[in-house]
């Protein structure tokens, strides 16, 4: 049907006011607009604005030209302790996070997130490290707002808070006489970090040392008083300090010593063994390399304990005997085993299974046991027993590690020969890192065993080699110096060699053939019973 005039009019009318309609609910959808009313004006992202003055400008831009959107930047998430940093001193570690779930946030100390509880999210954090002087791992997860944990994020940081370790390898003897060249041998090295400098100082006269090993040789001392200190510091700042001190002497000293020998033929033996983390090697095979120890000492009436070089004040250290492994409550090998189960008892014994200190003190461990006599402790009580020698086998991979009066080699001497009037001969034997055996230092000795070797050439004792796949051969050697130790006379302290020793046997003089070893006089047999007085001269 065709449409009037009017029609056509009507139809068209309603048509503009449909398109009308459309665009105001378009304008409603999209919300308000800082355009004018005159329409939404968009621009594509690489659309750039004309500079000519005849163009027009966009309506409310004032004129000035839009820029581009800055580019959206993927959030890394996670955090960093100290803004990055590889170490620190100090137990206040900073977290700083970055995250968009931000409903909560757990720390840990751990490496999986499972130590910390939820708080609170921050920007930042200042926690105290439960952990000190190791790696610290430190872990952290934030939760969104539907409150699920996110994924686990991981860093860590060393903590350094102490100073290099300064350990003497070798000093002189606590009284040398005037003249004596005096000689020390000490490493400055720092597991956590870098060594960035050290000074010597002898008697406050300072002079640059170095990283690493040093030794200093000092000749002609006048008579007086040394004390020779190392402070060195790391590259964090820590510092830290040692020393060793002895006295030079020009007068000698006589002394006449009492000593009762009798045919009991009773020792008594110490194993000091190594039990920390750089003897893993050794301990592997460690029954297997003592097997022969015992038949060695056939006929005599022994007795044989064993401790760590542990200083920790704890069951396997601190110089307290150690329980039997497969003999409940025993602590003491004796008459009572038979050679089979005394054989067993020692092997499995010091073949350890713990993880002890890595700051090794055989010395101090000897000298704590006879500590432990002194002080009336029953199971020392015990061991040490009248007219019985005393004889010490320790075997370690490292050499003493501390400076202390218990960890001297002389002081040990004195100790043992106070604590038991001058009635007991002692030899002290090591299986160690033989000084100058590369060898063994390249392999499985961590460190030579400088001390542990003067305190053996002191009492005349055998000094072997840790690295050694079998024992035989020296355990054998070891037990028998300790059967020697029947015919031998221990002295106070080393008797000057131009000096002349005089002994006698219930007062008349004899003339046993002898050799000196250390403070142990030697002979080629068996002395007599009776009550012996040695006259001899020492540095005073």
């Amino acid at each position: 049907m065709a449409l009037t005039k009017t029609q056509k009019i009507a139809l068209v009318i309603l048509t503009i006011g449909a398109m009308g309609l459309s665009g105001c609910e378009l304008i409603e959808q999209i919300g308000s607009s800082d355009q004018p009313s005159g329409g939404v004006v968009t621009t594509p992202p690489d659309y750039n604005v004309s500079t000519d003055p005849e163009e027009p400008t966009t309506p409310g831009d004032n004129g000035t030209q839009p820029t581009d959107p800055e580019p959206e930047v993927d959030i890394v998430e996670g955090f960093v302790i100290n803004g990055g940093s590889a170490r620190t001193n100090q137990a206040e570690l900073t977290l700083e996070f970055v995250t968009l779930n931000r409903n909560g946030m757990k720390i840990s100390f751990d490496h999986n997130c499972a130590s910390g509880s939820w708080e609170p999210y921050a920007h930042s954090k200042v926690v105290t490290s439960p952990l000190l002087n190791q790696q610290v791992p430190v872990s952290v997860q934030f939760r969104d707002w539907d409150n699920r944990a996110g994924n686990c994020f991981r860093q860590s940081i060393i903590h350094d808070g102490k100073g290099p370790n300064i350990i003497f390898t070798k000093y002189p003897l606590s009284i040398l006489e005037e003249g004596s060249l005096a000689q020390v041998i000490f490493e400055v090295t720092d597991a956590l970090g870098t060594v960035q400098g050290a000074t010597c100082s002898l008697n406050g006269l300072e002079k640059p040392c170095f990283a690493g090993r040093n030794e200093v040789s000092i000749t002609q001392l006048p008579v007086g008083d040394y004390t020779f200190a190392v402070r060195a510091t790391d590259n964090l700042g820590n510092e830290s300090q040692a020393s060793v001190s002895w006295s030079v002497v020009s007068l000698s000293r006589n002394i006449s010593q009492n000593i009762r020998v009798n045919n009991y033929k009773k020792v008594d033996i110490l194993f000091v063994i190594d039990n920390s983390g750089s003897m893993e090697y050794e301990q592997k095979n460690m029954a297997q390399r003592t097997a022969n120890f015992i038949q060695v000492l056939r006929g005599l009436d022994y007795q044989i304990g064993i401790t760590t070089t542990d200083p920790r004040n704890i069951n396997e250290g601190d110089g307290r005997f150690l329980p039997l492994k497969g003999y409940s409550g025993k602590y003491i090998i004796d008459s009572s085993f038979t050679e089979a189960q005394a054989q067993d008892a020692l092997s499995k014994t010091l073949q350890r299974s713990e993880t002890g200190s890595g700051s090794e003190q055989g010395i101090r461990a000897a000298y704590r046991s006879v500590d432990r006599y002194n002080s009336n402790e029953s199971r020392s009580r015990a061991f040490f027993r009248d007219g019985a020698q005393f004889a010490v086998v320790l075997i370690s991979d490292e050499d003493e590690s501390d400076n202390t009066n218990k960890n001297d080699p002389e002081n040990l001497i004195a100790h043992v020969g106070s604590s038991f009037n001058g009635q007991k001969m002692f030899s002290f034997h090591s299986i160690i890192t033989r000084p100058g055996d590369t060898a063994c230092r390249q392999t499985h000795g961590y460190a030579y065993g400088d001390r542990y070797k003067v305190m053996s050439e002191l009492t005349g004792g055998v000094i072997g080699s840790v690295c050694e796949q079998d024992y035989a051969a020296q355990v054998t050697g070891i037990a028998q110096g300790v059967r020697d130790l029947l015919k031998t006379l221990t002295l106070q302290c080393k008797p000057l060699e131009n000096r002349p020793i005089v002994i006698k046997r219930d007062g008349v003089v004899v003339t046993p053939a002898y050799t000196m070893d250390g403070v142990n006089m030697k002979f080629a047999s068996e002395l007599d019973p009776g009550e012996y007085n040695v006259d001899y001269h020492c540095l005073r």
